[in-house]
């Protein structure tokens, strides 16, 4: 008995009967978790459904973060009484996608998944009941799992909270780890090049060894780099990633030095990719560190020229390539070095102002994303009171309903036994009295019924009486219903239905309220000897109902609003209603997930037209 009542709690099995969850039932057994045990892990293969009787359930997921750094366990979902879980043992390739692991105390029941496949297949009406709802939970929970992932993203956890601006600077640091491999690469390539290609003669050996060194100091600083995975009481990451980019800057720039030194010195037309790693120091460090290592270029360079020059180190000669003495030709010298200095340090003041510019605007969508999150934060927490306030208000408007309804009935019966004559002769003076008491009483109980109506739809209570309905049965019935009223006015109800409808899964009492509302407005407003038609159609995946009259029509500026609770156009509000007919009717028709519209004029400049659809698969 406790395990029927609580798989009729579990939202997987909510459309079946007792009959079909007795045997759900005889596949199920219970079990108790403690808080923080792990129910099964992501990857294992799908043995079981599980369903949460009590406590709580998270179901999380490992994420890789990237190469750098360790993955981090996330939390998808919490799952409370009557959710379920373990979807995997449902669907090939029955490999579990999530892991489960108990927060608070749980009991939760256990559904063998092959057995309970086996009775799905075996079952039809059970396997489809089921099916249909597994679709309308997975379908909702992926849309939620995929909006948790994305305010993930949002919120920057993702970057270890880390800010776009450290994000960044991080990632730029692991670029020039591997351009710095690029450039040990290029020397390797470019030294074989100009000895066996172009037959230029200088020394290789240390040029090799020179390209050796670089690597191996790019490898301590790839090691160094990873000491930036955030850990306990490091909150100068910043600061702390701009001295290891200075440091590195420095190192290459005279490495690129030692290099030029062994290459022809002042003749290799190499010596400008200074201008590369000052580039590349704008994008990491501040201005005033740019210029400053820009000035060390400077030196670098202008000490291994005049150094070169004086004699005080030999020089090093590209045979083949320019003449011997170009590096003691002064004005060669002078134009080389002038253009270097002041190429590198307007590159330097271009690139730093872009820079900062850059930054500038990082800085400013930051605190722009962080308002945002802020105010959405705070949408959030209004919408959620709003639909609090939305589901008291229904709550509220029900209880109030009913609890009205009784006494106003007793009242009516009261009414009609003094009319009848069985408490006592009345005079005609009372009898007009009382006869109009009970018309207002009859609209009143009328406006309850429509209340209790919207309540119980938006309450959801409208799912539990779907069904394999016929539709043909469903319009037969109601065109009966309001066949008399059409009659009254002597007008033609014309219906066009063909032979064969397909059979949908539905509420019919519902559908036929729908369908009972629109035929009875049609009729309501139409002129005497008017006509009002019905028309069915019936095409790939779904069914189309019309209910076109040839009244004079719903006002332009009342057109949008008519399917608003209460509201009234300014041609109905001389006849009798509660204003909620087609509300209730838009209501029922998206409880059946399908769509509902009002056109008018429809022809002739008069008349309207409501059309609603169904689909004729369950959703």
């Amino acid at each position: 008995m406790a395990l029927m009542q609580a798989l009729k709690k579990a939202a997987l099995f909510e459309r079946l009967s007792d009959s079909e969850l007795e045997k759900i039932a005889s596949l199920s057994r219970e079990e108790e978790y403690r808080a923080g045990e792990i129910i099964f892990e992501e990857g294992e293969s799908a043995r079981n459904l599980y369903i949460v009787k009590g406590g709580e359930i998270a179901l999380e997921t490992q994420l890789d973060l990237g190469p750098h750094v360790a993955p981090k366990l996330i939390t998808i979902e919490v799952l409370t009484a009557g959710e379920v879980f373990g979807w995997s043992a449902l669907v090939k390739p029955h490999v579990l996608t999530l892991s489960a692991r108990c927060v608070r105390t749980a009991k939760v029941i256990v559904i063998e998944g092959a057995a309970l496949r086996r009775l799905l297949d075996s079952d039809a009406r059970i396997g489809q009941k089921v099916m249909a709802r597994l679709a309308d939970i997975v379908a909702s929970r992926l849309k939620e799992t995929r909006e948790k992932l994305r305010d993930f993203w949002a919120g920057g956890e993702l970057a270890l909270e880390y800010t776009p601006e450290e994000t960044a600077l991080l990632r730029r640091l692991h670029y020039s780890i591997t351009f710095r491999w690029m450039a040990v690469s290029g020397v390797v390539v470019v030294t074989l090049l100009a000895g066996h290609v172009f037959h230029i003669g200088f020394p290789t050996t240390p040029v090799y060894l020179i390209a050796a060194c670089i690597a191996a100091y790019n490898l301590l600083f790839q090691f160094w780099i990873k000491r930036f995975v955030p850990e306990e009481g490091f909150s100068d990451l910043i600061s702390r990633a701009r001295k290891f980019a200075t440091v590195e800057s420095a190192v290459d720039l005279v490495a690129l030095s030692v290099l030029l030194h062994f290459t022809g010195g002042i003749e290799n037309p190499f010596l400008f990719y200074f201008i590369f790693h000052i580039i590349g120091a704008t994008l990491l460090l501040p201005y005033q560190t740019v210029y400053r290592l820009a000035t060390l270029a400077v030196l670098l360079f202008g000490s291994l020229v005049g150094l070169e020059y004086f004699a005080v180190i030999p020089h090093v000669h590209l045979e083949g390539f320019v003449a011997a003495d170009l590096y003691r030709r002064e004005v060669y010298i002078l134009t080389v070095f002038v253009t270097f200095v002041t190429t590198l340090y307007f590159s330097a003041y271009m690139m730093t102002a872009i820079a900062g510019e850059l930054r500038k605007r990082q800085r400013e969508v930051v605190a722009l994303k962080d308002r945002l999150l802020s105010e959405s934060k705070a949408l959030k927490e209004t919408n959620e009171k709003l639909l609090e306030l939305d589901r008291m208000r229904t709550y509220f408007m029900g209880m109030v309903s009913h609890d009205l309804k009784s006494p106003i009935v007793a009242v009516e019966s009261y009414l009609q036994v003094i009319l009848g004559g069985f408490a006592g002769e009345i005079n005609e003076e009372q009898r007009e009295m009382l006869t109009r008491s009970s018309h207002r009483i009859e609209e009143l109980l009328e406006l309850i019924g429509d209340l209790l109506d919207v309540s119980r739809i938006e309450a959801g209570q409208i799912e539990r009486e779907f069904e394999e309905t016929s539709l043909s049965e469903v319009v037969k019935k109601s065109v009966e219903d309001m066949r008399a009223l059409a009659e009254e006015k002597e007008m033609e109800l014309r219906v066009e239905i063909p032979e064969e409808l397909p059979t949908i899964y539905a509420a019919p009492n519902r559908l036929q309220q729908a369908l009972n509302n629109l035929l009875g407005n049609a009729i309501k407003f139409t002129p005497e000897r008017g006509r009002v038609t019905l028309r069915v159609t019936s095409e790939d995946e779904q069914c189309q109902i019309e209910v076109i009259d040839t009244g004079p029509g719903i006002h332009a500026d009342d057109l949008p609003h008519i399917f608003e609770d209460f509201f009234r156009g300014r041609d109905a509000r001389t006849t009798k209603g509660t204003g909620l007919g087609l509300s209730i009717a838009k209501r029922i028709v998206e409880a059946h997930r399908g769509k509902i519209w009002a056109e008018s004029p429809y022809a002739e400049g008069k008349g309207s037209r409501f059309v609603f659809t169904l689909p004729i698969k369950p959703q």
